[in-house]
Formats: structure tokens, C-alpha cells, sequence
């Protein structure tokens, strides 16, 4: 595990409308109504207006992005996004790749009042526990299911005519038809779906 305060290539960046920072677009939020106007929110800026609304005290913590290995011991790197959302707190890791956001995502939350450094130690917990396991494997028909269990992320392909669900399983994409073809592996035997909230154990 090691910390990094210089990125390796560089991201596309957009500017905060409060203090004119250029962050990633993932720590950007659209914030306000209608009737007064939409303005782009660095996460920094957008809990300060969330706990100045909200009549809390809240000190905005950055953390440094961060590069885990998995299974097979190759680097992931992170960065980590804290959002206060009303009465909660929410830390994110989202693996970003070649200059974009790509594979793993996490998340954990917490009470508004949380130790935001109590977070982090929980998400890294999450993330060091699903690092460490592999659903896929690539077999003599290309990408196979390793077993019978398959964890993962729904997301999608925006630029997709029809809009069908893409998977994330071990912070690879995999598109609906290639996870379809692993499936008739085993075609007649039973199957259970769960979907669960990202912050949630799984």
C-alpha cells in the first residue's frame, strides 16, 4: 500500500463555481434548484454549503489517493470522495485508470457527526477484503466464471443505442452479452439475484 499526492497522468479536470478549483469530474456536484440556479461543486465546497444549510459543524477532510494490490498483485489506484448528504456521511473510493474513472467503486456511510478517519478505516477493511477475491478467470472460451458466485457493480454504457447494464466484476468491465455467455455455463441449474445498496456488506 502506498500514498501518492502526484498523479501519474493527467485527468481531466473541472472547475469548482465556488473557489475555481479544477477537480475530477467524479468530485464535482451539480448543486441547487430551479428557481436559484445549478452551480458545479467541488466536494469541498458542496459540504461547507451543506453543513452552513444544515446548521452543522464540519471540518471537509481530502485524502490522498491511494494504490492497493489485488488478488494477483496488481496495483489499483483510488481516490476518495466525502460527501456530507443531510444526516449522513459518505466516503467513496473510485478506482480511476488511465486517466479516468474505471473499475472498483466503494463506499461506506456513516451519522453526519461521523469521524470521517473512522470511515476510511472501514472502507479500507471493505476494500483490502474484496481485493483479495476473484470471481473471473480466463478459460480456453475466454472470460469464465471461476465458481459459482459472482460479486460485482451494475453501471451501464451511456453511449450505448440501448442502453443494457454493464458489469464491473474484479474491476473489469463486462458487458450484459459477455456475462449472458458465462452464464450457459451452466445452463439448468438454479440461480439467486441479489442487489444491495454500495455501502452495504456483500
Amino acid at each position: 500500500m502506498r500514498q501518492a499526492g502526484v498523479e501519474r497522468r493527467m485527468m481531466p479536470r473541472v472547475s469548482c463555481d465556488e473557489c475555481h478549483s479544477g477537480v475530477p469530474d467524479f468530485e464535482i456536484t451539480h448543486f441547487g434548484s430551479i428557481e436559484a440556479g445549478y452551480r458545479n461543486l467541488c466536494s469541498r465546497c458542496y459540504n461547507e454549503e451543506v453543513a452552513r444549510r444544515s446548521g452543522l459543524t464540519f471540518t471537509h477532510i481530502a485524502f490522498l489517493p491511494m494504490e492497493l494490490p489485488d488478488a494477483n498483485g496488481a496495483g489499483h489506484r483510488f481516490h476518495f470522495v466525502l460527501r456530507l448528504l443531510g444526516t449522513m456521511l459518505s466516503l467513496a473510493a473510485i478506482e480511476v485508470k488511465g486517466g479516468g474513472r474505471e473499475g472498483y467503486e466503494f463506499q461506506v456511510h456513516g451519522a453526519a457527526d461521523a469521524d470521517p478517519f473512522d470511515l476510511m478505516t472501514r472502507l479500507l477493511e471493505r476494500m483490502r477484503h474484496d481485493l483479495a477475491k476473484t470471481y473471473l478467470v480466463e478459460g480456453d472460451l475466454g472470460l469464465a466464471i471461476s465458481g459459482t458466485t459472482v460479486r460485482g457493480q451494475l453501471t451501464c454504457d451511456p453511449e450505448s443505442a440501448d442502453y443494457m447494464p454493464v458489469l464491473v466484476i474484479d474491476g473489469r468491465e463486462v458487458s450484459w452479452e459477455q456475462f449472458g455467455r458465462m452464464l450457459m455455463t451452466f445452463e439448468g441449474w438454479r440461480i439467486h439475484l441479489e442487489i444491495q445498496d454500495p455501502s452495504e456488506e456483500v
